[in-house]
C-alpha cells in the first residue's frame, strides 16, 4: 500500500517524546491546538499499532479530523462515522450515503483502522452482526453470476432502477450492472460474460458515458439490515428491538469506550440536546484546544498569510524558513506545483517524494486544503491557495445562462433552443452519423416533434426559468411565432435596459450623503453583538460601511442563506444612519418576518436612543395611524413594515436608507416605487434566493454585490425528511424540540381549518 507524501509528518511527530509519553500514560488529559488534531491522531494510531477511535462533537468535526488524518496515512486506514440523520423508531430510513459510511466505518474499525466518530454517532445503537447486509467486493475474473449480484445488491439495500443517477441504485441492461456505490464518487459499470466479470469501469451518472478503468471495487451496503429480514419496531417502553430472531435488542457501535474525546464538554452538551443516553467516557483520553492544567501539549496555530502576490508570498516562505520551520506546501496538481516552483526568484524549493522527509522548503502533492504552523515540531504546511493567492479570470462572454455540459441538465427538464424555442428533454443519446459518433441531446417540441442537438451545438440550448413553477407551453417546429416572440423580448429589453442604465448613470452623479460610521456608539453596537462575526460576514458589513461613507448612493445586493449573519449587516447600517439623524425604512414580504425583525432590532438597540416601531396587521389600527404620524414627525428612527410602508400614507421626515428583505418576492408595482427611491437614498437588498435579473445586475457592476458563503460556527445543517403523516412522528419530533427548549412551526395548508389543526396539535 503506497504512503501519502505528507506521511514523513508523521513519523517527525511519532519521534517526539512527547507522543510516547501520551500514547504510554494511562487515561489522561491533553491540550491539542485544532489545527494539530489530524496529524496527532494518525502519528498516535501508527504508535499504539491498534483500533482507535476519537470522539467528536458533531459530524462536521468528525468529518474534517477524518479528511485530514487520510492526508497523512491514507484513507483506507481512515473512516468517518456519521450520525443517522435520523431517529430509531421514526418510520424513517437513513439516506443509503450516511449508510455506506457507517458500515464502512465498522470495517475500517475491525481492520484496526482509525475512526472519527460525531457523538451522536457513536450513541446511536446498530442491528447485531449477524443480521447487517456485509460489504460486497468485485473484481475482474470473479465469476458471481449477474442474477447472484443483482440479488446481492438488493439484498444489501440498494433500490433497483432503470437509470443510475443516485447513491444506492442499481440496474441491470443485458449483461451489464450499473451500480452507484453508498460510498463512492461516481457510479460503476460491471461488464459480466456469462457468468464472468469481463471489466469494471466508472461512469458519469450525468451523460452515463464511461470515465476510467476500474480493477476491483469495494460497495458498501445501503441498507442497516439485509432486506430479506423484517424491519425493526418500536415497543411501547422505546427499546428498540429486532422482531425476529428472538427480538434481541440493537447493539453499541462499539462495546467500549472511545480512546480519545475531542473538547469532552461539547461532546456532553450534544447528548444532553438531542436527549440521548450518555455513554461513559471512562479511560478515554481528553483533548481539548484549551489550556486547562493539562500534563501533555501539541500546540499548532493556523498559518497567518495575508500575500497579495508572488512578491509577498516570496517574503512569507522566507520568514517561515528564517525561524528555522520546514515550509511544506500542498499542491492538488503536479502541474500547478511544478509551475509555481519554476516562478518562484527569491528562494528555491524542491518537490517532496514520497518517504523523502522535508527539508527547508518543498512542494508536495496532496489533497491538504487546512495547514498549519508547528513550531515545536518544526513544520509549517500550507495549502497553495493560501499562500500564492491568484485572482479569478475575468470573464471574456456576457454572463448567461448557457449549458455548459450535459451534466448541467437531468431527463424532464425544460429548455430553450435559440433557434426552436421551448423544448423538453428527453433523454441522451450516442449515434453515428455520416460515419461519425456523437452525444446528442434529444428534444422533444409539441407534438410529435423531435429534434437532436449534437453536444458541440450545446450553446444554443438554455435551462427554462419561468415565471412560476407551471409546465410552460412548448414550442411548435416551423413558423414565426418564436422568432416574432423574440423580436418583442429583445424590444422590451432594450427598453428596460436603457431605462436601468438612465436610472443607474444617475445615481452615479447624484450626489448622495456621506454617513459617519467611527461613531462610539456603533462600536459599542458591535461589540455587543453575542456572536463572533464570520469572515464573509464581516466583509459584508465593510463594504456597506464604505457605501454609506461614500459621496454617492449606496446600492448594494447581500446575498447569503438563511442563518448566515444577513440580519445583522442591515442592523449596523440601520443604526449608522439612524444615529446621524437620517430615518430607515424597512421593507420585508411577510407580516411574520416583520414581527421577527422588530424584535430583533429593537432587541440589539436597547441600549441606545434609536426608536423601531412596525406597521403590519399584527397591529390596531390606531396604533398603525400613530406610529405613521410619528415617522412623518420624525419621532420614528426605524419603520419596519411589508408592502403598507409603500402606501402614499408613508411619508418619512428624512429619509436616509432603504433596507428591502427578500426584493424578488415583490411585485411589478413595488419595484417600481423602489427603483424611484433608489435615485433619492441608500438602498440595501438581502436575499437568500435573488431573482436572476437582480443578481445579473449585481454581477454585471450595476449594483454593488456582498456573498456571505460562510454558516456561523457552530451552526448545524438543516435536515428535511419527508414522509406518510403520522402522528406518533409528529408527536416524538415536537416533544424532542420543546425537551430543549427550542421552537417549532407546524405547518398547516389551509387558513379555515387551522383553529382544527392547532386543537389536534394540542390534544397529541
Amino acid at each position: 500500500m503506497d504512503r501519502p507524501v505528507l506521511h514523513s509528518l508523521v513519523g517527525r511527530l511519532r519521534a517526539d517524546e512527547r507522543l510516547a509519553a501520551l500514547a504510554q500514560a494511562p487515561p489522561t488529559r491533553a491540550r491539542v491546538g485544532e489545527p494539530a488534531l489530524p496529524l496527532l491522531l494518525a502519528a498516535l494510531h501508527l504508535r499504539v499499532e491498534r483500533p482507535l477511535v476519537c470522539l467528536l462533537p458533531d459530524d462536521a468535526d468528525a468529518r474534517d479530523a477524518a479528511e485530514a488524518a487520510a492526508w497523512f496515512i491514507g484513507e483506507e486506514r481512515v473512516a468517518l462515522l456519521p450520525s443517522r440523520g435520523v431517529r430509531w423508531g421514526s418510520g424513517l430510513a437513513p439516506p443509503p450515503h450516511l449508510v455506506g459510511e457507517r458500515a464502512r466505518a465498522l470495517d475500517v474499525l475491525e481492520r484496526g483502522g482509525l475512526v472519527c466518530a460525531s457523538a451522536l454517532a457513536l450513541a446511536e445503537p446498530v442491528p447485531p452482526p449477524d443480521v447487517r447486509p456485509a460489504a460486497l467486493r468485485v473484481s475482474r475474473g470473479e465469476e458471481p453470476g449477474i442474477d447472484a449480484l443483482a440479488q446481492a445488491l438488493a439484498l444489501a439495500g440498494y433500490e433497483r432502477v432503470e437509470r443510475v443517477e443516485e447513491r444506492g441504485q442499481f440496474a441491470v441492461r443485458g449483461g451489464i450492472v450499473d451500480v452507484f456505490p453508498t460510498t463512492g464518487r461516481e457510479p460503476l459499470r460491471i461488464e459480466l460474460f456469462g457468468d464472468e466479470i469481463e471489466g469494471i469501469r466508472a461512469f458519469s451518472p450525468f451523460t452515463q458515458r464511461a470515465l476510467r478503468e476500474v480493477d476491483d471495487a469495494v460497495i458498501q451496503p445501503a441498507s442497516e439490515r439485509r432486506r430479506d429480514l423484517a424491519e425493526v419496531t418500536l415497543r411501547d417502553d422505546e427499546e428498540v428491538l429486532e422482531p425476529d430472531r428472538g427480538r434481541r435488542p440493537l447493539v453499541p457501535v462499539v462495546e467500549r469506550p472511545p480512546d480519545l474525546v475531542w473538547q469532552p464538554d461539547d461532546v456532553r452538551q450534544v447528548w444532553e440536546e438531542e436527549s440521548v443516553t450518555p455513554l461513559s467516557l471512562a479511560g478515554a483520553a481528553e483533548l481539548d484546544p484549551l489550556p486547562q492544567g493539562q500534563q501533555h501539549s501539541f500546540d499548532a496555530q493556523r498559518p497567518a498569510l495575508s500575500a497579495r502576490g508572488l512578491s509577498e508570498a516570496e517574503n512569507e516562505l522566507g520568514a517561515l524558513l528564517r525561524q528555522g520551520l520546514d515550509v511544506v506546501v500542498a499542491f492538488a496538481h503536479r502541474g500547478e506545483a511544478e509551475r509555481q516552483r519554476h516562478l518562484l526568484r527569491r528562494v528555491e524549493a524542491d518537490l517532496l517524494q514520497p518517504g523523502r522527509s522535508p527539508a527547508g522548503l518543498t512542494f508536495a502533492v496532496s489533497p491538504a486544503r487546512r495547514g498549519f504552523v508547528w513550531r515545536d515540531l518544526g513544520v509549517a504546511l500550507l495549502p497553495d491557495t493560501q499562500v500564492f493567492r491568484r485572482r479569478a479570470p475575468r470573464a471574456t462572454a456576457p454572463a448567461g445562462r448557457a449549458l455548459a455540459s450535459f451534466s448541467d441538465l437531468r431527463t424532464g427538464d425544460y429548455v430553450v433552443h435559440e433557434d426552436h424555442g421551448i423544448a423538453q428533454l428527453l433523454g441522451f443519446e450516442t449515434k453515428e452519423v455520416a460515419g461519425v459518433t456523437r452525444d446528442y441531446l434529444l428534444l422533444g417540441f409539441r407534438g410529435d416533434d423531435r429534434v437532436f442537438v449534437p453536444h458541440e451545438q450545446i450553446g444554443k440550448v438554455s435551462r427554462y426559468i419561468g415565471a412560476d413553477s407551471r409546465a410552460p407551453a412548448l414550442s411548435k417546429l416551423g413558423g414565426k411565432a418564436w422568432d416574432n416572440l423574440k423580436t418583442r423580448a429583445r424590444e422590451h429589453l432594450r427598453e428596460m435596459a436603457g431605462e436601468l442604465l438612465q436610472l443607474y448613470a444617475q445615481r452615479q452623479t447624484r450626489p448622495g450623503i456621506s454617513y459617519d460610521v467611527d461613531r462610539e456608539w456603533l462600536e459599542r453596537l458591535e461589540t455587543e453583538f453575542p456572536y463572533r462575526e464570520t469572515e464573509d460576514q464581516a466583509r459584508a458589513i465593510e463594504a456597506v460601511k464604505e457605501d454609506l461613507e461614500a459621496p454617492h448612493p449606496m446600492d448594494r445586493l447581500v446575498c447569503g442563506d438563511v442563518g448566515f449573519g444577513k440580519t445583522e449587516v442591515a442592523v449596523r447600517a440601520a443604526f449608522a444612519v439612524a444615529t446621524s439623524g437620517k430615518q430607515v425604512l424597512m421593507l420585508v414580504p411577510t407580516t411574520v418576518l416583520a414581527q421577527q425583525h422588530w424584535g430583533t432590532f429593537r432587541e440589539r438597540y436597547r441600549d441606545f436612543p434609536v426608536r423601531v416601531e412596525m406597521v403590519s396587521r399584527f397591529r390596531r389600527p390606531a396604533d398603525v395611524k400613530r406610529v405613521l404620524a410619528e415617522y412623518a414627525d420624525g419621532k420614528v428612527d426605524v419603520l419596519i413594515g411589508t408592502h403598507r410602508v409603500l402606501s402614499r400614507d408613508v411619508i418619512p421626515k428624512d429619509l436616509g436608507l432603504v433596507l428591502v428583505d427578500e426584493e424578488q418576492r415583490f411585485g411589478v408595482a413595488q419595484k417600481e416605487l423602489l427603483r424611484q427611491l433608489r435615485l433619492e437614498v441608500d438602498v440595501l437588498a438581502l436575499s437568500a434566493t435573488p431573482i436572476p435579473r437582480t443578481l445579473h445586475m449585481s454581477l454585471a457592476g450595476l449594483r454593488d454585490i456582498s456573498v456571505i458563503e460562510t454558516p456561523p460556527e457552530g451552526r448545524r445543517p438543516i435536515r428535511t425528511f419527508v414522509g406518510e403523516y403520522d402522528e406518533e412522528l409528529v408527536t416524538q419530533a415536537l416533544g424532542r424540540e420543546l425537551n430543549r427548549e427550542g421552537q417549532a412551526f407546524y405547518l398547516h395548508n389551509r387558513v379555515e381549518t387551522i383553529d382544527e389543526a392547532a386543537a389536534k396539535i394540542r390534544q397529541l
